[in-house]
Order: structure tokens, then sequence, then C-alpha cells
């Protein structure tokens, strides 16, 4: 008698971002039957790359961080081991007119900070920032979001105005807030700052000769993905979610898909209008909220192998920061030429989302000629990129957030991810992701 081969278990995946296809993934490697579900016409969300004539632009994610294994883990997995590059560039802040560069992780203290822009209080300053990193060094972790609970109730400002001097908090605090985090002081959790000093200064960034698209790209191979559908509704029965109601992007009837397990990668704000939670991972739904991203890429026929690969702008520039592809990988260029990304975040970036291209471009063009020697070096090629959901806010309660989201969504057949619902970078998209899976492989 032949033994009738049991059905696979039917997973669906709302969003093809970096977390919806590493859960897609995750369950596939459990032995699901996985479908995922686009709205966009293709996969990748904020971590894709375009080519435009002979350049690479990244329209979102710029980098990931070298001492996050889990994206590493998973580039080399999806076979693109080989171009990963990690370049030895500085990085520099703005100080008056100039730059002053720094050394990630470099051994020698007088490298690996800018001692010329943190003013004649450098020392005391380090002292004020100090202490409260190393009591607790260990918890400050961007792999860990919730550990970050020393610190996790008030604000960054709060926390350094009575430790720093107002020329560190203008020169060094608040660049780094918007480098890391893309809002200010005011805005992101004293916990959350003290992660972003570990990760502007003791970590290196990398990037895919392919662009940061690439490993989106890899992800997404093989997978069955249909694009332009839009999800508007979780269908709930009896407390589980047995499937979703879809309808075509551009307009036309709504489909239902069935499924034993969502699980649901979309940012909190479109999150809420699919689906109903209750108990405390509603609250953290609710309490989510997002920083605008505007990311505009211009196109170089000039080398800036010679300046710092990344730039920390501070509050006399509208834009946060800046980086090139010297400081991410040379391929996305020809030889002798660069691309540069000009990054604005929060208000700055709102009140840019509605101008025109062309007025858009310009504007990163005069930001990031105060700071580069581009006399006679017009970009040939530019792409502009709006994110109103661009970055998930660090503001005080997240850690306690994130710990409430980590209980589970209170609804069997339910699973979120998402960078919200871990650490706000690439590689807390994509480990939010295998981490959804295996919660649903385990409730199954």
């Amino acid at each position: 008698m032949v033994r009738a081969k049991a059905a696979k278990r039917k997973a669906l995946v709302i969003g093809a971002g970096l977390s919806g296809l590493a859960a897609a993934h995750g369950l596939i490697t459990d032995g699901w039957e996985v479908k995922v579900l686009e709205k966009e016409a293709e996969p990748g969300g904020r971590c894709r790359t375009v080519r435009q004539g002979e350049y690479l632009f990244d329209t979102g994610a710029q980098h990931f961080r070298d001492s996050f294994d889990r994206s590493l883990t998973t580039a080399i997995e999806s076979g693109i081991a080989d171009t990963l590059r990690i370049p030895a560039s500085v990085k520099a802040f703005v100080s008056g007119c100039r730059t002053v560069p720094f050394t990630p992780r470099s051994s020698n203290p007088l490298t690996l900070l800018p001692w010329q822009a943190m003013g004649p209080a450098a020392l005391a300053d380090l002292a004020g920032v100090a202490l409260p990193l190393f009591r607790n060094y260990h918890g400050f972790n961007m792999r860990f979001p919730g550990w970050w609970t020393d610190g996790d109730s008030r604000t960054a400002l709060d926390l350094l105005k009575s430790r720093t001097t107002a020329s560190y908090r203008r020169n060094i605090a608040a660049p780094v807030a918007r480098y890391v985090l893309g809002a200010g002081l005011s805005e992101i959790s004293a916990a959350a700052f003290l992660v972003a000093l570990r990760y502007t200064f003791l970590d290196r960034t990398g990037c895919f000769t392919g662009g940061m698209g690439l490993l989106s790209k890899s992800l997404a191979s093989g997978l069955d993905i249909e694009t332009g559908i839009e999800v508007t509704e979780v269908v709930v029965e009896s407390g589980r979610a047995q499937g979703v109601k879809a309808r075509p992007a551009a307009g036309g009837r709504s489909k239902a898909f069935g499924a034993e397990m969502v699980v649901c990668a979309l940012p909190a704000p479109l999150l809420k209008g699919v689906v109903r939670l209750e108990g405390p991972a509603a609250g953290a739904v609710s309490a989510s909220t997002f920083v605008p991203l505007l990311v505009v890429n211009l196109a170089l026929t000039r080398s800036l192998d010679s300046s710092p690969g990344t730039i920390l702008l501070d509050e006399g520039f509208t834009a946060s920061w800046i980086c090139s592809s010297a400081g991410k990988t040379a391929e996305l260029a020809s030889l002798g030429h660069c691309t540069l990304t000009v990054i604005f975040s929060g208000d700055a970036a709102a009140k840019n989302f509605k101008t025109g291209d062309a007025e858009t471009t310009d504007l990163a063009w005069r930001e990031a000629y105060k700071v580069l020697p581009l006399t006679g070096a017009g970009p040939v090629a530019s792409r502009v990129d709006r994110h109103p959901l661009g970055l998930p806010l660090v503001s005080p309660g997240y850690a306690e957030r994130v710990a409430r989201l980590a209980e589970g969504t209170g609804m069997e057949g339910l699973e979120l991810a998402g960078d919200w619902t871990s650490s706000p970078t690439v590689e807390g998209a994509v480990s939010s992701g295998f981490a959804a899976a295996e919660r649903a492989s385990r409730s199954c």
C-alpha cells in the first residue's frame, strides 16, 4: 500500500521587504508552502538598488554593520558572500567649514574619535557619556533592543543636558542621532542614543558590489511572490488567522487567500489597517511611529576616494548625512567615477516630499558641495526616493514595546515581522523575519 505524502502547511507573508523575504525563507526551510503578497511592483521594500546607466543607486538602506552576524550569515547562505565589501575608508563630522575624520573601531584613541570637532571640553564630555554607556555596555547592543532598558524611559536630551556641553550635543550627539536613527535628541530614548554611539564608533559598515538591493534579490530568488496586490484584511475566525483578502493595487476585484499561518511584515502604521489586535501587542503597535526619509542619489564622473566615505552633518545643514561609493563599494560606479548619496530625515525629509525632483536634487548637491571637493563636478545622473515610513522612531519606551511584541500577537496563526519589532536596521529587519518564521513553526 502506498502511503500518501503529507500535504505541506500553507503560510502567507504580507510584504516583500527584507523582513517578509527572510520570514518566507525561514518558513520554507521549516517545510512550509509559502506565498508572499506585495503591493509594489517589485520586492525589496526599503532595501532596493536601481541601475541608472553605468551607476547603481541604493534607494533606501545604504549599508549593513559588520558585527551583526544574522545579515552576514544570510548573505553567505544566499550565495553572495563574494560580493561583500567592508571598505577601510574613514568617516567624518563637520566642524565649522571643514570635515574632521575618525576611524571606527580604531585601536588608537587619537583616530577613533573626532577630537577637533568635540571642542575644548572633549574629555569632560567624553566622561559624561562614557559612564552611562560602560555601566551597561553589554545591554546597549544594536542586536538586542529588548536589552535597552537602562535609559528607555527618558530622552537622549534628558540624559545629555546635565552631562555634556552644548557644543558636544550640537557637533557630535545630534549628528550621531540623525545618522543612526534619523531623529533628534529630544525624540529618541537615552538608551537608543548610547546604542547609536556604539554603532558609530565601534562598528564598521559595508555593502555589496551589486548594492544593498542584492541582499533583497538573493532572498527573493525562488520564492512565490505575487506583486502588485494589496492585502486589505487578515481574515480571522474564532480568534485565529485563516488567511487574507487582497485586491490588485491598480484596482480590480478582491481575492481571498487561505493559510494556516499569516506573517505580517508591514510597518506598524500599515498593519493597523489590515488586522485588529488586542492586548499588549495592540498597545505596542499603536505606539510605534516612523521617521520619514528622503534619499537623493547623484552620479559623478570623478572619484572621491581621498574624501571620507561617510559624513555626519550638523544643524547647519538640511540633510542628515552623506555617503559615497568610496565608503560602501567601488563597484557602484565605473573606474574613476563614483556615486554620492544625500540622506534627509525627519521634518527636513517631510518638508521636501512635495518638492519636485529637480529642486530636491539641487538642494542635495548644494549640501554635498559644502563638505566635499566637487568644484566642476556636477552630477551626470540622479534619482530621488521618498520614504514616508523610513525608519522606526526609537522613542522612549521602544525597548518595552519590542519586549511586548516578542510575547506574541495574542492571535493564533498570526506573527509579526519588521525592523520596528526588532533593531531599527537592515540587520534587524532580516533577523525579525527569521524569528517570526521560527515562532510560526513552533506554534503549529
